[in-house]
């Protein structure tokens, strides 16, 4: 007997196909292109979300960037004799 999908679940899996052929494509573009790939995905859950009623994950996404923006582009320790 066939299990009966929702047109949500349906939906989801969709997107997640979708997710998954782009990071596919985006191999040979190397991290670069993955990176980009789930920069894609973030955004389209945030605006989802916001388009559902919740603009809050744009907040969170923007906290979470900025938190790995300071964490690596920190400026090298000078070191002594140099």
């Amino acid at each position: 007997m066939s299990e009966v999908i929702t047109p949500e679940q349906r939906r989801y899996m969709n997107r997640l196909r979708h997710l998954q052929q782009r990071q596919e494509a985006n191999q040979a573009r190397g991290p670069r292109g993955v990176a980009a790939s789930w920069w894609d995905h973030a955004r389209a859950i945030a605006t989802r979300a916001e388009r559902d009623g919740n603009p809050e994950l744009w907040d969170h996404l923007a906290r979470a960037l900025e938190n790995w923006c300071r964490q690596v582009d920190q400026p090298a320790p000078q070191q002594h004799g140099q």
